[in-house]
C-alpha cells in the first residue's frame, strides 16, 4: 500500500512539472532543482537531437553535441538572465557546440553569401534519380545548403522560431535571417519543381476559364 501511494505521489509530482512553463522550470533548475531540469531535458532533447543531426552529418557527433549542450545548460543556468526563452537559449548553446565541433575538424572557412550566390552546377533532383521521393530530394537539397542557411531554414520551418530568436541563436541579425530564408525558400522551390503536383485536365481547364474571366475575355 505504501509503495502504491509513493508511486501515485511520484506520478502526481511529474504531472505538476509537466504543466509548468519552460521558464518556470528553468528558474527552479537554476537553484538546483534536478527534477525541474530533468523535465526540461525531456522536452528539449528531441528538438536538440533533430537540430544537431541536421547540422552534423555524423550521428555520434550529434549526440555528443547534445550531451555537451545539456551539461553546459545545467552548469550555466544560475547565470541565465531570462532575457530570452529557455528554448532559444539552449539552442544557442547547441549552435556554439556545433561550431566548436567544426573548428575541431579544421573545416575551411566559408562565406555563406558568396556560396549561395554561386551558380549551382550539380544535377537537379530530376537528373539525380528517377522515382526519387520528394522527402529524399528535400533531404539532398538541405544537405547541399551552407550550414547557416540550413540552420535558418530548420529553426524557422521545423521549430517555428521567430526571426529575432533565430538571429539570437546564430548570432546574426534578423535581416540576415530573413535574407537567408528567402534565398533558401526560392532555391528549394526551384530545385524541387519536378515534384510539384501537376494539375489535371479539368483543373487546367478551370484555371484557364478563370484567367479568361479575370482578363474580361
Amino acid at each position: 500500500m505504501a509503495s502504491e501511494q509513493g508511486a501515485g505521489e511520484s506520478r502526481s509530482f511529474r504531472g505538476r512539472l509537466a504543466e509548468e512553463t519552460d521558464e518556470s522550470l528553468a528558474a527552479s533548475a537554476a537553484v538546483g532543482d534536478r527534477a525541474a531540469f530533468e523535465e526540461l531535458v525531456r522536452r528539449t532533447l528531441p528538438l536538440l537531437l533533430r537540430y544537431a543531426r541536421r547540422l552534423t552529418p555524423d550521428a555520434q557527433n550529434a549526440e555528443d553535441v547534445v550531451q555537451e549542450t545539456l551539461v553546459a545548460a545545467w552548469k550555466s543556468l544560475p547565470k541565465f538572465g531570462f532575457q530570452s526563452s529557455f528554448r532559444t537559449w539552449v539552442f544557442s548553446i547547441a549552435h556554439r557546440k556545433i561550431i566548436d565541433l567544426r573548428r575541431r575538424r579544421v573545416e575551411a572557412p566559408f562565406d555563406d553569401e558568396v556560396m549561395i550566390a554561386l551558380p549551382d552546377r550539380r544535377p537537379g533532383p530530376a537528373d539525380a534519380a528517377v522515382g526519387q521521393s520528394l522527402h529524399e530530394a528535400l533531404e539532398a537539397e538541405l544537405g547541399a545548403l551552407t550550414p547557416t542557411a540550413r540552420a535558418v531554414w530548420w529553426l524557422r520551418e521545423m521549430e517555428g522560431l521567430s526571426h529575432p530568436e533565430i538571429g539570437e541563436i546564430l548570432s546574426i541579425s534578423p535581416n540576415s535571417v530573413r535574407g537567408h530564408l528567402q534565398r533558401t525558400r526560392a532555391r528549394l522551390a526551384e530545385r524541387l519543381e519536378p515534384w510539384r503536383p501537376r494539375p489535371s485536365g479539368p483543373e487546367r481547364a478551370a484555371a484557364a476559364v478563370g484567367a479568361a474571366q479575370e482578363a474580361g475575355v
